[in-house]
């Protein structure tokens, strides 16, 4: 007889107070449904056939209605074995689909180099947020895989892998009238410039870079991202300070000039950085290497 819906949610409900159900149950089911036999089911799953009835058998007392009838010498499935199938279908493809996919890691990295590191297998590429702080917590609580970026703060739960330096250098447009191939610190902080809004202990990049006391700058404008910076300096008379790799990498598109930057900086250090728990995890260093090959192939 059929179950109603009302009955079938308070079985269910009554299985969920006393015991979990087994969804392996399920996975018999589906395939002595699309098999229509228990043998051969049974052949599919690596099962024999008395344990693909028994499963069916056991399925059939939890939900309390019959699954499948002798039809000659074969099975077919009852109208309501045929409504559990379309009501199920999907969501247990979903689950097989989520535990059988490849692994993808979840990948941040500094806007510098996101150009280097596209279209790379295993990985869910996104912009390194402006707080490190954040990636740093998120790294450790391993809600994140892989950060690519400048760290100063260190963890002891993580590891932070030096790959590459690179110069901080000025931009400023092409045909800027009053810029050369060079410039003195005097012309430097005379000109107006485009700064960055993100700060680290109070201080910028340029600040943190300096290796000695810098003058305050004349602000032309304050942006939020290096992108953002090359954009302004394209189209006005302003200069800024950006890493060498990505300013080289946009100046013909943006019609830039690239000059050595006056002021003597420390080398832009980037690193990867991520938990302990991954260093011998044999899918996430082969995608380390890949980002290695990457960054060392576009320098």
């Amino acid at each position: 007889m059929p179950v109603g819906k009302n009955t079938f949610l308070q079985k269910m409900k009554s299985m969920q107070s006393d015991q979990q159900f087994d969804l392996n149950l399920i996975r018999t089911f589906f395939e002595v449904y699309r098999t229509g036999s228990f043998t051969k089911a049974g052949n599919n799953l690596g099962i024999s056939q008395p344990s693909v009835s028994a499963a069916v058998r056991k399925m059939e007392a939890d939900i309390g209605y019959q699954l499948f009838v002798k039809q000659g010498r074969g099975i077919s499935p009852t109208a309501n074995a045929h409504k559990l199938a379309a009501r199920c279908h999907q969501g247990f493809n979903e689950i097989i689909n989520a535990v059988t996919d490849d692994v993808s890691f979840e990948v941040h990295v500094n806007e510098a180099l996101l150009h280097q590191v596209v279209n790379l297998d295993h990985a869910q590429i996104q912009e390194t947020p402006a707080e490190q702080m954040d990636v740093i917590e998120r790294l450790r609580n391993q809600s994140l895989d892989l950060a690519l970026s400048v760290f100063t703060v260190r963890d002891p739960s993580l590891i932070i892998e030096p790959i590459v330096e690179e110069n901080a250098i000025v931009i400023c447009r092409a045909d800027h009238s009053e810029i050369g191939d060079s410039m003195t610190s005097e012309e430097f902080y005379q000109q107006q410039h485009v700064i960055l809004s993100t700060k680290w202990e109070r201080m910028s990049g340029f600040e943190h870079g300096a290796k000695s006391i810098v003058q305050e700058r004349k602000v032309h404008s304050v942006v939020g991202s290096l992108s953002a910076k090359l954009m302004l300096v394209s189209k006005s008379d302003a200069v800024a300070v950006v890493s060498e790799g990505f300013a080289k990498y946009w100046q013909n598109t943006l019609g830039l000039k690239t000059l050595a930057c006056p002021i003597e900086l420390s080398a832009i250090n980037y690193s990867l950085a991520y938990h302990k728990r991954y260093a011998s995890n044999e899918q996430h260093k082969s995608l380390r290497d890949a980002i290695k090959r990457r960054i060392a192939g576009g320098w």
